[in-house]
């Protein structure tokens, strides 16, 4: 009869090692001041795809659209899921799914509108040069 350490480690040497495996879910968060609103950003990087979440208070959600760059069409595609096709995550989900090929989910607060997007659009076009993995 074999003795049970030995029977285990048998098990264990055939299972396939862990090492260096990434995760499969990554969060990157950072914020600005832009004019005289503070905006916060959080990624949640998946392995094909991200969720940016631009809001001004933790709490708040807005609009939400998803959009994803096909192999038939030279533009993405975008469906918003909350809010109208004129919310300013449609327009920037579309943006970053085209710059990066990935499905792109975004939610934006509903105050984030006129003159500040753009402002919001550049501080994420920096941040995805500077830090491309976190996207």
């Amino acid at each position: 009869m074999a003795d049970k350490g030995t029977v285990n480690d048998e098990i264990a040497d055939k299972i396939r090692r862990m090492d260096n495996i990434k995760p499969l879910i990554g969060v990157h968060t950072f914020h600005d001041q832009i004019n005289d609103t503070e905006c916060f950003f959080q990624v949640i990087k998946l392995e094909d795809s991200f969720h940016l979440w631009i809001g001004n208070s933790p709490a708040s959600f807005g609009s939400f659209t998803v959009a994803m760059q096909t192999k038939f069409d030279k533009l993405p595609s975008s469906v918003p899921l909350i809010g109208g096709s004129d919310s300013p995550s449609n327009s920037l989900a579309l943006q970053l799914a085209k710059k990066t090929g990935k499905q792109v989910f975004v939610s934006c607060d509903s105050s984030f509108h006129g003159q500040i997007m753009p402002l919001v659009e550049k501080r994420i076009s920096q941040e995805l040069k500077r830090h491309p993995e976190y996207f």
